[in-house]
């Protein structure tokens, strides 16, 4: 009989960056920038996935409906890719000097000016195939 758990998804994954033109994103000495991510296998990934679900029905459940600004929805989403990040990799987002984890990886997602950066990260952590061993290994 076949191990099924023999293809479960791997815990983190890692995000290569490319710039707001498509071009690989690198340091000064020519290493990657990246950002290391949680999963959708993840414990993290599946509370600040239940978080954020909840705060949309608070949301409701007070106005009515589901409207949101593009800045509520801006914040959201830089709550929920701060949670589900381990680190940057190669780069520093010195409009948080100061800070670090979570509140340094919310304020640089929810900076429009690279809001490509999020954008990467919000496609690459919500695909399966992006934590799988094979994924992974490549």
């Amino acid at each position: 009989m076949f191990d099924i758990t023999t293809l479960a998804a791997t815990e983190t994954s890692i995000v290569e960056l490319v710039g707001g033109d498509d071009a690989p994103l690198h340091d000064d000495k020519g290493k990657r920038l990246s950002i290391t991510v949680y999963g959708p296998g993840t414990k993290v990934y599946q509370r600040a996935q239940a978080r954020q679900q909840n705060q949309l029905m608070d949301k409701i459940k007070k106005r009515g409906k589901m409207d949101q600004s593009a800045e509520e929805k801006l914040t959201e989403q830089a709550e929920f890719l701060a949670a589900c990040t381990v680190s940057f990799n190669g780069f520093a987002y010195p409009p948080a000097e100061g800070l670090e984890g979570q509140e340094l990886f919310r304020k640089a997602y929810a900076d429009p000016s690279i809001g490509f950066i999020a954008a990467q990260v919000a496609a690459h952590i919500n695909d399966w195939a992006n934590f799988t061993k094979s994924s992974a290994e490549s």
